[in-house]
């Protein structure tokens, strides 16, 4: 279930509830398609929400760094969201993990036996 959606210049990142926490991922605004290589999974939600929006600012940056009139605006909101995703990453203890690390653990992860008691 999608929670939030932050818009970049070309990226849509959306904040899913995930088994693990909440997915981060990234999708074409064009194709509609996922990048299978960008999701990160974070325990908190505010970390995830902070961490679409650091995201979708860092490429609106990017994509409007030769323009003058622009790149203050954004450098602007790219560093206010940057510190907040920090600070609150740094308080609550929530880093990310790498989508492709969870689909790892996933299919290394043996499955449940019942426990039979005697």
């Amino acid at each position: 279930m999608f929670l939030a959606v932050s818009e970049g210049w070309h990226w849509r990142y959306e904040v899913c509830e995930h088994a693990d926490g909440y997915l981060v991922q990234m999708r074409d605004l064009e194709t509609g398609d996922l990048d299978e290589d960008f999701s990160t999974v974070f325990r908190t939600m505010p970390v995830a929400f902070a961490y679409a929006e650091m995201s979708a600012a860092y490429e609106r940056y990017v994509a409007t760094e030769g323009e003058e009139e622009d790149a203050g605006e954004t450098g602007l909101e790219l560093a206010t969201t940057e510190r907040h995703f920090v600070d609150l990453s740094d308080r609550l203890g929530d880093s990310g993990v790498h989508g492709v690390m969870v689909a790892a653990w996933e299919q290394v992860r043996p499955p449940a036996k019942p426990r039979v008691i005697h």
